[in-house]
């Protein structure tokens, strides 16, 4: 089966980026493909419990938590861009699953993609 990862480095508030990447994803279970969300930059900020960008009109996070569940998903974020963030392990909701990655690691974990799409 081939993988497909879905990276997202756009603020979770104010796009719809990671609904997007989060829907592109859940399609691809139909190819018979697999697909993994990766975050980076700015869209590590979605994994906080308290990222609510449906208070100034954006979709809800929250509405991917069911279908990351049901297919299990992987989700990703860089251990870095966390941390630039501030982003502690307790503020992160536990429905993301979180994966996290280095930067080091970064390109060797990307290769082992067959095909990569960038939000």
């Amino acid at each position: 089966m081939k993988k497909v990862l879905f990276a997202v480095y756009t603020s979770p508030v104010g796009s719809i980026w990671i609904n997007e990447a989060f829907r592109s994803a859940f399609g691809m279970y139909g190819e018979d493909l697999e697909p993994a969300v990766l975050f980076v930059e700015e869209a590590v900020l979605a994994v906080r419990s308290s990222c609510k960008p449906e208070l100034i009109g954006c979709l809800p996070l929250a509405m991917t938590f069911k279908h990351i569940e049901k297919y299990q998903t992987p989700v990703y974020a860089v251990k870095e861009d966390l941390d630039k963030f501030n982003i502690k392990e307790d503020e992160i909701a536990p429905q993301w699953n979180l994966k996290i990655v280095s930067k080091d690691e970064l390109p060797e974990f990307v290769h082992s993609f067959d095909k990569v799409v960038i939000f």
